[in-house]
Parts: C-alpha cells; structure tokens; sequence
C-alpha cells in the first residue's frame, strides 16, 4: 500500500481501488444508484470506496453516507437512521436535471490527475497577500488556491502561444452547496443535489492576477438568483461554453469531516477520488489547516503546469 500511497501520479491508488467502468455522466443508466468496494491489500491495509449516483445526491451526500455508515459499524448509532431526502423539494428534477453542469466531459483518458499540498503557513501568507492588494477582507483558503490553480491553468494552456492574450477567454466554474444560504436553512445531514454554481472569466493578462480573480469571485451576487430561478424550473444557465478556450470546474469539499470516517481501524490514511470530470477538487489536508488540491488537466498542459513557478513556492 504504501508503494501506491507514494506513488507521484495521485490517482494511481484511487484508479486501484476505485470500481471500474463507471462513466461520471449524470444520465448513466447502469440501474447502479451506489457501488462500494472494498480492498485488501497483502500488507494488511483496506481501502474502501463509493460512488454514488448523482440522481441521488452530491458530494456532501456521499460524505454523510460514509459517516453514518461507519458509525453504524461502530455501534455509535444511538437513533433510527433518517436521512432527509429533500433534494427534489428544492430543485425539481421533473423540472431540471438531477444537478448543475456546465459541459464537463466524461472521458478522462487524456487527462492525468496530481495532488498538491498547500501547508498552513503558505497558505496564511497567500492570504494576506491577496487581502491586501485586492481590499477584500479575509479570503478563505479554497478562494485563493482556486484563484492561484486556475491562473496556473490558464498559463499552462497557453504556454504554446507567444501571447498570454487568447481569442477566446477560460472560465473557471465553481460549484457551490447551498445548503446554509437557503432563507429555510437546510442542515449538512440533507440528502440531494443542493448545489450552485457560479463562474469566474478571463480575457486577458490582467484578469488573472490573484487580487483581480478573488475580486471576481467576491463580487459574484447570482448565487441565490440561481437557486431560485432553479426552484421556478428555469436553467439558470444558458450560455454555451463553446465560447471559452478552457472551462475549468472547481469543487470545494474542505470543512467536511472526511476524515472522521472510522469503520473501527482508526481514521484513514489518505481520502482521494480517481479522476474525473472536475479539474480542481479541493479538500481539508489530513494534518493542520491546509488544503490538499487534486488537479486534472490534459497531460500536456499538466507537465507545464507542475512547473510553475509561483505554484511551486506555496505548495510543500
């Protein structure tokens, strides 16, 4: 296991342990709403993994899954387990499909995923830094390493022009659980697809300079605008993303107790995802406040993109 865990390609042991052939498309019609499958390992070490349908719910659906499901191996379970379906009652599926996406592919044959540490103290500094040029107080830890990963991106992308002007601008797409921004607030424990989105574009040189993305991102006012024109049956979203050069979709899962999940050996050594759709998932890093990013980019733009420079001094 620990040849895997060290493996430089951060999806090497998760494409292991991951079940195989199922696509990410939101209308897979396999009659599978979850697969789970467990590991074991020669060493002794297990690894298990879940997918889970999108026609069920979101990555916050799969987390509370996994937590109750460990607890109820545990024998912590002191009540009747009731999770609340209440998806449909906030975003109809007989109006809408079963979640927001922009044009995410599915095939990731072409693409190559890795993972990058982002320690406390990088992290505080990048902050700072980002709050005091751009006057946005307090920026969180995922807004600016989103920032920093898609300005990385975009220059990567465009590392074979002799300009960093582009024909066509690169939007960054965030995707948004909405459980807490509800008027009726909904707790983290309810079940469904409780997500929006909103978006981040650049055209120029200018636009992707950290103080400018954060200033975008905090200047975004569409969320709630979504959600309700999602409630009435509207898609929120009608723009077609043939217009960008690279659409780069974000999902930010830090907070979430990932790793509390204890089946009864302890919590676990690594939590991961095998590639897919999303270019940017950010999550908690197991030790102190950190952030552990998994980036999937298309194998020629990854090799440009591990060599940034600025990307090379915030990440341990």
């Amino acid at each position: 296991m620990s040849e895997i865990l060290d493996h430089p390609d951060a999806s090497h042991a998760e494409s292991i342990v991951f079940p195989k052939d199922l696509p990410w498309a939101n209308n897979y019609e396999g009659g599978n709403l979850l697969v789970a499958q467990v590991s074991e390992f020669d060493c002794g070490g297990i690894a298990i993994s879940v997918c889970l349908s999108h026609k069920i719910g979101d990555g916050c659906s799969v987390l509370n899954f996994l937590n109750d499901w460990s607890r109820i191996t545990r024998g912590r379970m002191t009540t009747t387990l009731a999770p609340k379906f209440v998806g449909d009652s906030i975003f109809s599926s007989n109006n809408y499909s079963p979640i927001i996406a922009p044009q995410l592919l599915s095939n990731v044959s072409e693409c190559v995923q890795k993972r990058f540490i982002f320690p406390t103290t990088k992290l505080d500094a990048l902050r700072a830094k980002v709050a005091a040029e751009s006057g946005v107080e307090n920026p969180t830890r995922a807004e600016v390493v989103s920032a920093l990963l898609f300005k990385c991106a975009i220059k990567a992308a465009s590392s074979t022009t002799t300009s960093m002007l582009m024909r066509r601008p690169s939007k960054l797409v965030h995707f948004l659980n909405v459980r807490s921004m509800l008027k009726s607030r909904l707790p983290q424990s309810a079940i469904g697809n409780l997500l929006s989105i909103f978006s981040t574009t650049s055209t120029n040189e200018q636009d992707i300079e950290l103080p400018k993305l954060k200033d975008q991102v905090e200047q975004n006012e569409l969320i709630l605008e979504v959600v309700e024109s999602m409630r009435k049956g509207k898609k929120p979203f009608e723009d077609n993303n043939d217009e960008y050069e690279n659409v780069y979709a974000c999902s930010n899962l830090c907070k979430y107790p990932d790793y509390n999940v204890d089946f009864g050996w302890g919590q676990p050594e690594r939590v991961g995802l095998p590639n897919g759709p999303f270019s940017f998932f950010l999550k908690d890093s197991k030790i102190g406040g950190g952030v552990d990013a998994r980036v999937m980019l298309q194998k020629q733009h990854m090799s440009e993109f591990e060599r940034d420079d600025e990307l090379l001094q915030l990440i341990s």
